[in-house]
């Protein structure tokens, strides 16, 4: 899963004397996370819709006129935004990218491509990414196996023990738990009859952990910082 085809492309940017006041309308306007600072064609900088927000609250809450005036006509983005800000590449995969946020703990990055900057990249898109590779608001039914240290034609068995029931394996995912060689094995799935799969999975030597039956996903979306 290669970056350039998961960021958001063409991204708002500001100038480094775009005013804060402007730019706190624009990510709420436009339900923005994070806007890049960019000047002669050159990433110059970084705020985000946090960042903004917390300037907004700490004028609002002093209730000083001149430090009101200053905000609404004096303070630019220049003053506040991170300089140098973390990057990645465009060619970079999305799962290297989540892990560099991880380690890094950042929730936003300006996407390069020869030295320009080609998009962004926040957690929601990387959310959004995952939810699609496991299927989240797909009705199908959900089985993860107990952990077991997976050889040459580990998957392909447990593939052919699902399908010999009749099912249809949509997906098959491992997930390694922490300080183990061991991982467990997920399986996305249609089926009319799910313990009849659990207990093939069983005869076959595979120890089912949970399962689910076929549930279609509902989440309300909101924005983020």
């Amino acid at each position: 899963m290669i970056l350039r085809n998961w960021m958001e492309r063409d991204p708002v940017t500001v100038t480094g004397d775009t005013l804060v006041s402007e730019a706190v309308m624009m990510v709420v306007e436009k339900n923005l996370r994070a806007l890049p600072v960019v000047e002669d064609g050159r990433l110059r900088g970084l705020v985000t819709r946090k960042d903004l927000q917390g300037c907004a609250t700490a004028v609002a809450r002093a209730q000083n006129k001149h430090e009101t005036e200053y905000f609404l006509q004096r303070l630019r983005i220049k003053d506040i935004m991170i300089r140098m800000p973390h990057t990645v590449d465009a060619g970079d995969t999305v799962e290297y990218t989540m892990l560099k946020g991880q380690q890094e703990l950042i929730r936003n990055y300006p996407v390069m491509e020869d030295d320009k900057l080609v998009g962004m990249v926040s957690s929601l898109e990387l959310f959004e990414a995952l939810s699609q590779i496991l299927g989240a608001g797909e009705v199908w039914c959900g089985i993860t196996l107990e952990p077991q240290l997976i050889q040459s034609g580990t998957i392909k068995e447990v593939s052919s023990v699902v399908e010999d029931t009749g099912a249809t394996l949509y997906g098959v995912f491992t997930m390694r738990l922490p300080d183990s060689d061991k991982k467990r094995i997920i399986l996305r799935l249609e089926t009319d009859d799910l313990g009849r799969v659990e207990k093939a999975l069983a005869d076959a030597g595979f120890a089912v952990l949970e399962s689910n039956p076929a549930v279609q996903a509902c989440v309300s979306q909101n924005g983020g910082d």
